[in-house]
């Protein structure tokens, strides 16, 4: 599930792509926003898909050795491990996840040759000599094996990493994220998991795609105003001279002061100088958080900035 640092993150990218195309579009910067944090799904998807699709092409090479001319036994009575591995096949059968599948058209094509590399890298590995040979056979077994080989293979290669890129720019940013739902999904199956047991969603809290919501459309509505005030109280600064990146994170922070009652200002600052390391110059960090807590200051004063309950100051 997304935290909110992430969905703060998709905002100022919509807010960095408004800015760059200059449009006063407010509805279409909003969809193109939302689009954008649903894809995350999207990218969860194919990250579990690879899981399956390994089972697939274990289950296509057991059947080509069966059909060989000169077949012997391990090719007759192949060892079953990995194929009956109890995490993949409830995946593999799951209801929700096949329907996902279809919804957001996943399909490799041409690309499931990265695929197949990755499993000639697992089934050559040491890991799955030890899996397949184990006298152990458990759910947990299974469970633990298909967290090993997504940790080691699959999550880092860096060949289905450039394939994501090529389809969407901003999925290098989301590949944390969706790769913190896989890691929550396989944490999360049990042994009496069935078909019916529903994927993870993408969004934790139902008010979370709001929160996206109105952030962008009242940082784009307060930049005029916020710029302004920015720009008093960046004396030795012409607001021009200001990264870009900087002038957005503040309008978001002070916007997020101001418009929600219920997040701790210590907790806005926080998590917008996080950003700026990140996403900015290296001194960002420390411009920022001096500009924005003279503002916050001066909106405190005035009652600009009111919270709800204790302790949210």
């Amino acid at each position: 599930m997304l935290s909110r640092r992430h969905i703060r993150i998709k905002v100022l990218q919509a807010l960095y792509q408004a800015q760059q195309s200059e449009t006063t579009d407010l509805s279409s910067g909003e969809r193109k926003m939302v689009s954008s944090i649903e894809s995350i799904y999207e990218l969860y998807l194919y990250e579990m898909s690879i899981i399956f699709q390994l089972r697939r092409l274990a289950e296509e090479k057991m059947e080509r050795n069966k059909q060989k001319h000169l077949a012997g036994d391990l090719d007759k009575n192949p060892n079953l491990r990995f194929v009956n591995n109890a995490f993949i096949l409830w995946l593999e059968n799951n209801l929700h996840f096949n329907k996902l599948i279809e919804e957001y058209h996943i399909k490799w094509g041409d690309d499931r040759e990265l695929i197949n590399t990755i499993w000639k890298q697992i089934e050559a590995s040491e890991e799955f000599d030890e899996y397949m040979s184990s006298p152990e056979n458990s759910v947990l077994d299974d469970r633990r094996f298909v967290k090993l080989i997504y940790g080691k293979y699959i999550s880092v290669n860096e060949d289905i990493h450039h394939f994501y890129e090529e389809r969407d720019m901003h999925w290098a940013d989301d590949l944390d994220a969706a790769q913190m739902i896989v890691a929550k999904t396989i944490k999360s199956f049990k042994v009496d998991a069935d078909e019916f047991v529903r994927l993870p969603k993408l969004l934790k809290e139902s008010d979370d795609m709001e929160f996206a919501k109105t952030l962008y459309k009242k940082a784009r509505a307060y930049d005029t105003e916020f710029d302004e005030i920015i720009k008093e109280k960046a004396k030795n600064w012409e607001i021009e001279r200001i990264a870009l990146l900087d002038i957005l994170l503040m309008r978001m922070a002070i916007t997020e002061m101001i418009e929600f009652k219920e997040i701790p200002v210590k907790v806005t600052m926080n998590e917008y100088i996080e950003l700026s390391k990140e996403y900015s110059t290296p001194k960002s960090s420390t411009f920022i958080n001096g500009i924005v807590d003279k503002i916050r200051i001066d909106f405190e004063k005035s009652k600009r900035i009111k919270k709800i309950g204790r302790g949210l100051l």
